[in-house]
């Protein structure tokens, strides 16, 4: 897989793994994935959901075993007034607050994941590969910078529909 967090490297805190995965799969900056909340993410007993946009995205395993493990061991980082009592899901060192951006990017700089080029290559490619009005709902970004990206990794939603009809007709 290269550089960036290992799913099911132990070596290094859950939350750098999520936060690091979500930079690198879904394209998010440290600032939004600092201020995600419990409420966000669901389960099923088949998988977890991460609402980031008006649709759920579904997590593929192991992410969502991750997140799960996360969610059930969150805890902020202060000393007094420790408290599991808070809606974040990367609680801060202030009690009640979410971490910062720039504490997350310091840890994630430490297993080589840098926020913008790691966002930037995560939605290249998955503008390369959804319409950019799927992009826009799934990912909370509005459907100019949707479609800016879209053109940048030249696709296009005429070669998404054609790329659906061949799985569709593939299966006859």
């Amino acid at each position: 897989m290269g550089t960036g967090p290992q799913p099911n490297d132990d070596s290094h805190a859950i939350e750098d793994r999520v936060a690091g995965l979500l930079v690198l799969l879904y394209g998010q900056p440290l600032a939004r994935i600092a201020r995600l909340t419990r409420a966000q993410i669901t389960f099923t007993r088949a998988r977890g959901q991460l609402l980031l946009g008006t649709t759920p995205l579904e997590l593929p395993a192991p992410l969502d075993e991750l997140v799960r493990q996360l969610l059930d061991h969150r805890h902020g980082h202060a000393a007094v007034g420790r408290t599991d009592d808070h809606p974040w899901v990367f609680p801060g060192g202030a009690p009640g607050q979410p971490i910062s951006a720039s504490r997350l990017r310091v840890r994630l700089a430490s297993l080589g994941i840098h926020g913008r080029s790691g966002r930037n290559t995560a939605l290249m490619d998955l503008a390369a590969k959804i319409p950019a009005v799927a992009l826009a709902r799934l990912l909370g970004i509005h459907i100019n910078t949707a479609g800016a990206w879209a053109e940048r990794a030249g696709g296009s939603q005429a070669a998404y529909a054609a790329q659906l009809s061949r799985r569709a007709f593939s299966k006859f």
